[in-house]
């Protein structure tokens, strides 16, 4: 039943929030601005991830 809840209220969160901006003329300007560049933010956040993980595994 944990388990439940820990993965199905994500996953509606998620969805509801993906059906409220889906429609795009309704999306504020920062997040159109957000989604434009979300290659650069996904390939920056896996970049400074791996650093931090090596960081901390070296420290460790």
């Amino acid at each position: 039943m944990d388990l439940l809840l820990a993965l199905g209220i994500p996953l509606i969160v998620f969805f509801l929030a993906y059906l409220m901006l889906n429609d795009q003329s309704r999306t504020p300007l920062w997040l159109q601005r957000l989604t434009d560049s979300s290659g650069a933010i996904w390939t920056y956040g896996v970049i400074i991830i791996a650093v931090i993980s090596i960081v901390r595994y070296l420290t460790s």
